[in-house]
This record gives C-alpha cells, structure tokens and sequence, in this order.
C-alpha cells in the first residue's frame, strides 16, 4: 500500500511539473520580495521651466501691467529622499531638494515722453516635500508630490517720465508652495528613472524700496536618475522584478483622452502711433485633449508608433502700459491645437513602457492690439494659424487588459506671425495624463 501511495504522488509531481513547463509565467506577489522601495536615495535631474509673472511697475509716470510676464529656460537639481513602502501596493516618503534654473524675463514699454524696462531671473530654488504613491506594478511608482518651496528673484528695472527717472537692481526670496505628480520605474540594481511635472505658485512680494511689485509662478518638467541605499529584500535587479509581471504585447491601436495644465511663453513686439511694447509674456492654464494612436513592438524591450491628437487649452496673456493720455496693450490667446508624432519607446519591464515623442504641430492664435497716443488710435483682433514642432519624453503603463495609463510633457515651439503691427511668436510647456484602451493587445 506504502508503494503504491508513493507511485501515486510521484506520478502526480511529474504531471504538475510537466504542466507548469507548458503554462505561460503568472504573477508572483510583491510582497515575495519585500519592501523594495524602502530605503534612502540621491539622485539628479535636468529639465525645462516656464514663469507666468503678474507684474505692476507705477511710479515716475508711466504705469506698467503684466498680467502675464513669461519666459522659460532649462534647469538641473540634486535631490534626496527616503521611501517607507508601508503595504505591498503603497509608499510615502519625504524629499529635499535644491535646484538651480537659467530663465530670464524682460518687458519694456515706451510711449512719448516715458518709458519702463522690467527683467527678471529666478536662480537658486530649493523645496522640501512629501509624496505617496501607489504601485500598479513591483517596478512602477506613479505618485503625487507637494509641499514648501523657496525661490531667489534677481530683478532689474528702471523707468523714465514724468521729469523722472529711477533703476534698481534687487534680490529677493519668495516663499510658496508646491504641487506635482510623477512616474518613477525602476531599471536595475539599485537604479530608478522618473518623469515629474510641477507647480509653484509664490506670494505676492513688492519689492524693498520700490514701486514694484511681483506675483510669480513656475511650471518645471524634469527627468531625474536616483540610486536607492540598501533596499530591503535584494530585490532591485531588473531581472527578478521582470519575472512578477506577465507578458505584454503593446502591438495594436488605441484611443484615448487625457487632461493637464500648461505654460504659454510668447515673444511679442508691437507699435503705433509712437507707443511700443516688447515683451516676454505667459500665460497658464488647463487643458484636455482626445488622441488615438497605433504601436508595433519590436522586441521584447522596444517599440515604435505614431499617434496624433487634438487639443484644447485655455492659455491667455495680456501686456499693457499707460501714461497721461497715452495706452498700449496686447493680448494673446490660444485656441485649439493638433498634432501628428512618432514615437519610440524602451520596455524597462514588460508592463511599463518609457518612450520619447516628436513630430509636427498647429494652432490657432487670437492677437488683439490696441494702442492710443494723442491723434492716434488703434484697436484690432486677429486669427492666426501657425505650424511648428513639438517634442517630448512620456512613461506609459499597463494596468489591465487593453487598458493603460501616461504621464507625458511636450515643449512646443511655434512659428513667427504679425497682427497688424504686432508681431509675436508663441510657444509652450504642457504636461498631461491620459487613460487608452489598446485594442489588439493583450
């Protein structure tokens, strides 16, 4: 009886073993390898920055009013930080940070008899923060992210009328918060990646011994490389965080929508009737946006595709001087857009997809200028379409049959146009996440 039981299990453990060499891998818990994201951090980032400045200079004469004075510039940051990942699908964590960022702002008004030029630079800035964040796979993090953040402001100005005249040079600290959100995937022993979008708004400041007073916000995208310190577990090489996702096949077509803010950065000169604007202004706001898109992988690890999509934005700048009887002023507004990329895209793990986007872009623009001097008047509106191209990186992840989920940001540069007398050249920062369904792809 003995030997029989024993053939019979035997029997039963090779039938088992035969079928398991023949089914395809299956999900393996996260918490088999421990809390791997637990542990300190330091890494580094780089990226892009826009301001939308409301501005007010008053004093000599002249009276100068941005609504939205803008610029944009590239930038780099060294961080640090520590996860305690408290549940197997869940972390917080804390973050500090220092960041240092190349942007310069100028806007300058003249009409007869008077003038202002206004300039400013936002340098050193530095944040502590708190994020917490879920994790769809063993490998991915999507997270939000906010807190205190602190900025340094070199401004310039000087102006003219009125029998007077005044410059100064400042430097000053403004406080204020921020908010954010962001993708991290880990890529092996240690290493992670992440995309990350944020938003800063500072109080309102007028400067010491000034006229002046200032109201900036910063939008900033950044992709960021971090070595985490002794995990918990040993389970950071990106082969065995690999074997607790299934397959994936990105091959086919999808559609999708998607909701975000931007940054609008417009380069406009306008005149009349003796009266003269120049300015680097902003604008910022929501958007939403539909696209569809189709993707062949490659291999195991690589893919590519194109996709398009069309959206809408609320972006709007306005840039105004006055003086006695004299007025000049234009504003700016973005309507609707559309885009047609390719794109290629690296597999980290097979459910989480980084990829870089590029290709051709247009919009419509509404320009309306107006401008009044004595025995001179104009005011005036007009629709322009302008080409022009964008480009940008996106993490994309599976989270169930068919379905997915993106973070993407774009810097969009514009062509050159006129509106009766003005001439402007517009161009943006948006950051968006979306939510496709990719049929064909299992």
């Amino acid at each position: 009886m003995y030997k029989k039981l024993h053939v019979a299990v035997a029997t039963a453990c090779l039938g088992i073993g035969s079928a398991s060499a023949q089914t395809q891998p299956i999900d393996i818990p996260t918490s088999a390898y421990g809390p791997t994201w637990t542990g300190p951090y330091l890494g580094a980032a780089f990226g892009v920055q826009a301001m939308v400045d409301r501005a007010n200079l008053a004093g000599f004469g002249p009276v100068l009013s941005v609504d939205g004075l803008g610029g944009q510039g590239v930038f780099g940051s060294i961080y640090g930080g520590f996860d305690y990942q408290f549940i197997p699908q869940a972390l917080v964590g804390g973050v500090a940070e220092l960041s240092y960022g190349g942007l310069d702002s100028t806007v300058s008004a003249q009409v007869p008899g008077a003038g202002a030029t206004l300039t400013t630079h936002p340098d050193l800035g530095w944040a502590l923060l708190l994020r917490a964040g879920v994790l769809p796979t063993p490998s991915t993090l999507l997270y939000g992210i906010g807190g205190y953040t602190g900025q340094n402001m070199h401004t310039t100005a000087s102006a003219f009328g009125g029998g007077g005249s005044a410059f100064f040079d400042s430097r000053d600290t403004f406080n204020g918060w921020t908010v954010g959100g962001g993708v991290e995937t880990k890529l092996g022993a240690g290493w992670s990646t992440k995309v990350e979008y944020r938003y800063s708004q500072y109080g309102q400041k007028t400067l010491p011994g000034t006229a002046l007073s200032l109201w900036p916000s910063i939008h900033t995208a950044r992709i960021g490389l971090s070595y985490r310190f002794g995990a918990p577990g040993g389970a950071t090489s990106e082969a065995r965080l690999a074997t607790t996702e299934r397959q994936v096949n990105w091959t086919g077509v999808y559609l999708g929508g998607a909701g975000g803010a931007g940054a609008l950065s417009n380069n406009v000169n306008a005149s009349a009737g003796g009266a003269s604007a120049s300015a680097n202004t902003g604008g910022q706001g929501l958007l939403g946006s539909v696209f569809a898109g189709a993707d062949y992988q490659v291999t195991d690890r690589a893919l590519v595709g194109v996709m398009g999509d069309l959206t809408w934005a609320g972006l709007q700048s306005t840039t105004s001087s006055t003086t006695g009887n004299a007025f000049a002023g234009v504003t700016s507004r973005q309507n609707m857009s559309w885009s047609i990329l390719g794109r290629v895209g690296f597999l980290p793990t097979p459910s989480t997809l980084i990829y870089a986007a590029a290709g051709y872009t247009g919009t419509t623009f509404t320009t309306t200028v107006s401008a009044a001097a004595p025995g001179a008047f104009v005011s005036a509106s007009q629709d322009n379409t302008l080409g022009g191209w964008t480009v940008g990186p996106g993490v994309e992840m599976r989270i169930a049959d068919g379905w997915s989920t993106r973070i993407e940001y774009r810097y969009t540069q514009f062509g050159q146009a006129s509106a009766y007398g003005a001439t402007f050249q517009p161009s943006n920062q948006t950051i968006r996440a979306g939510l496709s369904y990719k049929f064909g792809g299992g």
